[in-house]
């Protein structure tokens, strides 16, 4: 434990999440998410108030950011996600 090499913060990158609001919350008391210095956050809670729109905008977003590493998105979240949008990123 001693010797253990310390994590570089301007090289890190991060885990986004797209879920409903109790998987978030489950991820966020385990350590996973945060707020960066422009009060953004690194998930996005979905429930009944957000529409198709913004949840494929998110999930463009958070796929073309260079800090995130995983994008995480719940299977629900995901078949909500407009085909194109999810498609569009492998081209």
């Amino acid at each position: 434990m001693l010797n253990r090499v310390p994590v570089r913060t301007n090289n890190s990158a991060f885990i986004v999440m797209s879920a409903d609001e109790d998987t978030i919350t489950g991820f966020l008391l385990a350590g996973v998410g945060n707020v960066d210095l422009r009060r953004k956050t690194k998930y996005m809670i979905v429930n009944s108030n957000i529409s198709v729109k913004q949840i494929g905008d998110a999930f463009i977003e958070f796929t073309t950011r260079e800090d995130i590493a995983i994008p995480l998105i719940s299977q629900y979240i995901k078949r909500l996600i407009p085909r194109r949008k999810r498609t569009m990123l492998y081209y």
